[in-house]
């Protein structure tokens, strides 16, 4: 592609992923590692020692409510703030050494993302600017503002001024802003706040691409269980503060899998059928619908074949046997509240 011209935008997202990320030079991907890293405002531990490391091509969902300290966390990674013990490195480059090199490998999308951008300046113009900031080549920036707004279905409202845009537009346009200088890490708060469900799924899928394809590495703050179990593939907990727990995302929720949750759809009697299930020793809770039943089974793997046999001798008609798979929602209120007890 010649990046001197502005070029018809493609139809295929992944022709346009293609187009937007293909770029010589550009080998070796970030990664963030954290190291001790404080943070104190008067009395408050913001963020309280803590310890984590994404490799590069990761998708890392930092979890936890409001005020646990995520958006702190990534205040500290951006060199917004200055910690006052520990230190992280971006890229290979530490926060504190080289706050610089740290700015020129990362893009930020901050909590308050779509308040950032200049409300009297339109969407093209607010992204001329910022591509200037970052100094992306001249002859490059409008094929990469087009290619952004396009994807993000901006391109119509290029001449709109950024304040006339509504909230989730603004999000939008936020989100091409941190993209603009084809960054190695990108650290986002809460990237799909205010966005439509579609939108969403959009910026999901582009994050999930990117760091597929390219490996760019996402930091990404959410308090949204089911976006990080969809998108990211290692999480760590945080409260007030704290690392409760950290690892992959497939293996935090295997540590629910001691005993779990089955919904069997019968023909007819679900209340004979929870009788039934009741009675057995390794079933440890049952509750009926209109025409299921969910029981939780301790150590389904050797015990939910005799559940299912202990039903059809009891003459019970089996539509559906269906695991409920374990969520990041159950584990997130199992880490919290075991942290707060």
């Amino acid at each position: 592609m010649d990046r001197g011209k502005v070029f018809s935008p493609p139809t295929d997202d992944s022709i346009l992923l293609t187009q937007f990320h293909c770029e010589k030079g550009v080998t070796e991907l970030g990664e963030v590692d954290i190291k001790n890293l404080t943070k104190r405002f008067g009395d408050i531990v913001a963020v309280n020692h803590m310890e984590l490391s994404v490799p590069e091509g990761s998708i890392f969902g930092l979890l936890g409510p409001n005020g646990a300290g995520k958006s702190t966390t990534t205040r500290l990674l951006c060199t917004l703030l200055r910690p006052h013990e520990g230190t992280a490195s971006v890229g290979g480059h530490d926060i504190l050494e080289e706050p610089v090199a740290v700015r020129q490998i990362t893009g930020v999308l901050p909590e308050e993302g779509n308040h950032t951008l200049y409300p009297t300046m339109t969407a093209y113009e607010n992204l001329q600017y910022f591509a200037r900031l970052y100094g992306v080549d001249e002859t490059e920036i409008s094929g990469r503002i087009e290619e952004l707004l396009t994807f993000m279905d901006l391109w119509e409202r290029k001449d709109d001024k950024a304040g006339e845009l509504s909230t989730g537009n603004r999000q939008r346009l936020a989100l091409c802003r941190a993209m603009l200088h084809r960054p190695r890490v990108l650290l986002l708060d809460e990237p799909t706040s205010a966005l439509d469900p579609i939108a969403a799924k959009r910026v999901r899928e582009l994050i999930m691409s990117l760091a597929n394809t390219y490996r760019q590495t996402f930091f990404i703050n959410s308090h949204n269980l089911g976006e990080v179990q969809r998108m990211c593939d290692r999480i760590a907990i945080i409260d007030d503060g704290r690392i409760l727990l950290s690892g992959e995302t497939h293996e935090l929720r295997s540590r629910l899998q001691s005993k779990q949750e089955f919904v069997i759809r019968v023909s007819g009697e679900p209340e004979k059928a929870a009788a039934l299930a009741e009675s057995s020793h390794f079933v440890e809770s049952v509750s009926t619908g209109v025409d299921s039943i969910s029981v939780v089974i301790n150590d389904p793997i050797e015990n939910n074949w005799r559940l299912m046999q202990d039903l059809l001798a009891g003459g019970i008609r089996i539509i559906e046997f269906a695991e409920d798979e374990a969520t990041l929602e159950d584990l997130y209120l199992e880490v919290v509240k075991g942290g707060r007890d």
